[in-house]
C-alpha cells in the first residue's frame, strides 16, 4: 500500500510541474461545455423574437387554415402580400417570409407538403428556425385532416379549437429538448477528451522508459505489476476528476438540465473512463516510442469519435455509417445517454455496460499479453 501511495505522490509531483497539463485537466471539460452552450444557447433565445410574414398565394381550405394556425401559435406572425412582405424583409421589419405557393393546397389535401418556400436575408439560423415552425403547423394540420377526413376537416378543426385535442407535435425549439441535445453533444465531446486524458498513461510509461526512470524504478523493491497498477489507478482518478468537473459545471455553473440524473451520467462515464485507461495501457505496450503512440492515439481517438456519432448526431448519418458506429465504444455511451433521456434506468443499460466492459476486457487482455512478452520487464520481475 505504501508503494502505491508513493506512485500516486510521484505522479502528482510530475503533474504539478506541467502547468499545461493542469490547465488541460481543468479547462478541457469546461471547453466541451462552452462550445455547445453558446451554439445551442443562441437557438434557445431566438424563437420568440422572430418577426415573420406569411404570403398565401394558393387560397384554399387547407392553406387558409394553415395561415390561421401560424398566426395563432406564433407571436410576431402576420399575413401580408408578397410585395409588402418583400419590402419589409429588405427593410428589416420582417426576419423571414413564408410563401405558400400555387399547388400547396392540393399537396396538403394529398397528405404531402410541397410548394412552400422561405425567404430571409438573416442567415441560415433564421431560415432553419422558420422552417421548423412551419413544419410543426403543417404536421398538426395533416394530423387533423387524417383524423376527420377531408369531408369533415372543418368540423374536426372546430372540435380541436373547442376542446384542444391532444395533437402530438415535436417542437425542436422547446428548451428542454434543446438542453437534452446539447447535453448529449457535450458528453460526446467529453468522451473524446477523456480518451486523450487517459492516453497520457501510455505516454508516461514510454517517457519514463526513454529517460531511464522506468528501469531505475524496476531495480528497486517496487514490482513492475504494482508500478503499472499504481499508474493506471492514478490515470483513472484524473479522468474521473475531469468527469466530475464537467458534470459539476453543467449542473451548477451553466444550469443545464440534461433530462438525466447526474449520478447516472457519472456511472456510465466512469465505466467508459475505465475502458479508456485500459486502452491507453495497451497502447503503452504496443507502441515503440512516444512519437508513435501520440500519432496512433490521435488518429484512433479522433476517427472513432467521429464515426461513433459522439460529435455528429447519429440520426443524420447514413445507414451504413450508423452500422459502423455500433462498433465504437463511444457509441454505447451516447446510446446509454439517449436511453436515460427517454426515462430509462441504469437497469436498462445492462447491454451498454456489458459491451463497454467487454471492450475493457479486450484491451486488458492485449495489455497483459504484451506485458508478459516484454523481455525488458521480465528481467526485473
Amino acid at each position: 500500500m505504501a508503494q502505491m501511495g508513493w506512485i500516486f505522490k510521484h505522479n502528482w509531483d510530475v503533474l504539478k510541474k506541467s502547468k499545461v497539463r493542469m490547465i488541460m485537466i481543468i479547462g478541457l471539460p469546461i471547453l466541451s461545455i462552452l462550445i455547445y452552450f453558446f451554439s445551442y444557447g443562441t437557438q434557445m433565445n431566438d424563437t420568440t423574437v422572430l418577426k415573420l410574414g406569411v404570403v398565401n398565394q394558393d387560397s384554399g381550405m387547407y392553406t387558409n387554415q394553415l395561415v390561421t394556425f401560424l398566426k395563432e401559435d406564433n407571436a410576431g406572425m402576420k399575413e401580408v402580400s408578397y410585395e409588402k412582405g418583400k419590402a419589409e424583409l429588405i427593410g428589416g421589419q420582417l426576419d423571414a417570409l413564408i410563401l405558400i405557393q400555387k399547388g400547396a393546397n392540393d399537396s396538403l389535401a394529398n397528405q404531402t407538403a410541397s410548394d412552400f418556400k422561405i425567404e430571409s436575408i438573416q442567415g441560415e439560423n433564421t431560415i432553419n428556425t422558420t422552417k421548423m415552425l412551419l413544419s410543426n403547423e403543417i404536421n398538426k394540420l395533416l394530423k387533423l385532416e387524417k383524423l376527420g377526413g377531408q369531408a369533415n376537416f372543418e368540423q374536426t378543426v372546430k372540435t380541436y379549437d373547442a376542446s384542444k385535442l391532444p395533437i402530438e407535435n415535436t417542437d425542436l425549439k422547446d428548451q428542454s429538448d434543446i438542453e437534452k441535445m446539447m447535453s448529449a453533444q457535450i458528453l460526446g465531446f467529453l468522451c473524446m477528451m477523456l480518451l486523450y486524458a487517459a492516453g497520457s498513461l501510455g505516454e508516461l510509461i514510454l517517457k519514463e522508459k526513454e529517460e531511464g526512470t522506468f528501469y531505475r524504478l524496476m531495480s528497486t523493491p517496487l514490482s513492475s505489476k504494482k508500478y503499472l497498477l499504481g499508474n493506471a489507478l492514478f490515470a483513472y482518478v484524473i479522468v474521473l476528476v475531469e468527469v466530475l468537473i464537467c458534470l459539476f459545471a453543467m449542473r451548477f455553473a451553466f444550469r443545464i438540465n440534461p433530462g438525466v440524473a447526474y449520478v447516472d451520467l457519472f456511472a456510465i462515464l466512469a465505466v467508459f473512463s475505465l475502458m479508456a485507461v485500459v486502452l491507453s495501457l495497451a497502447f503503452g505496450f504496443v507502441a515503440g516510442s512516444r512519437r508513435s503512440i501520440s500519432a496512433m492515439q490521435t488518429t484512433i481517438f479522433t476517427i472513432s469519435t467521429l464515426l461513433s456519432g459522439a460529435l455528429i448526431p447519429i440520426a443524420i448519418m447514413p445507414e451504413i455509417m450508423q452500422k459502423i458506429a455500433a462498433f465504437m465504444p463511444q457509441y454505447w455511451v451516447m446510446d446509454a445517454v439517449s436511453k436515460l433521456q427517454q426515462n430509462g434506468t441504469l437497469a436498462d443499460l445492462s447491454l451498454n455496460i456489458i459491451i463497454l466492459l467487454g471492450y475493457t476486457l479486450l484491451f486488458f487482455s492485449i495489455a497483459s499479453y504484451k506485458f508478459a512478452k516484454n523481455k525488458e520487464l521480465r528481467s526485473f520481475v
